[in-house]
């Protein structure tokens, strides 16, 4: 009577075993999922262009003109030249678009471009790209844009 009474205990310790595994092996996968990447939008923030710098960049939409050219197609890019340094351009791809009013909506489909005074959160591209070494290619979350 005593081996039919240890069978239920063996069962409820490999229970327990198997659960615990299992909750270990999801929870550490969880904590992957909620690691930061180091690149992209929702990386950690690189610097930040306060309010107070008064950059005045432009905005544009990017389209894919050039079948070899897949270089961030189809997103809302502003540039901004140094006041003393005209070859150093900094480039940065928008990340929130639902910033953006309706003004610089229409870019999609005009093409043109406008002025723009802006402040954000710079971060870490993923797709880098050669180029001369006074431009810059960053990801930008806007705190503020306003058409000039």
């Amino acid at each position: 009577m005593s081996k039919i009474l240890r069978a239920p205990k063996r069962l409820t310790i490999r229970f327990f075993s198997y659960f615990l595994i299992t909750s270990f092996l999801v929870l550490s996968c969880q904590k992957d999922q909620d690691e930061i990447p180091d690149c992209g939008c929702d990386s950690t923030i690189r610097t930040t262009i306060p309010e107070s710098a008064n950059l005045i960049g432009k905005i544009a939409y990017k389209k894919q003109l050039d079948p070899n050219d897949n270089y961030y197609n189809n997103k809302f890019w502003i540039a901004y030249t140094e006041q003393n340094c005209s070859n150093c351009v900094h480039k940065m791809i928008v990340c929130n678009e639902g910033i953006l009013n309706q003004q610089i909506l229409n870019l999609k489909s005009n093409g043109q471009t406008l002025n723009i005074k802006f402040s954000g959160h710079l971060k870490e591209i993923c797709e880098k790209t050669f180029d001369i070494a006074d431009v810059t290619y960053e990801n930008i979350i806007l705190t503020k844009i306003i058409v000039q």
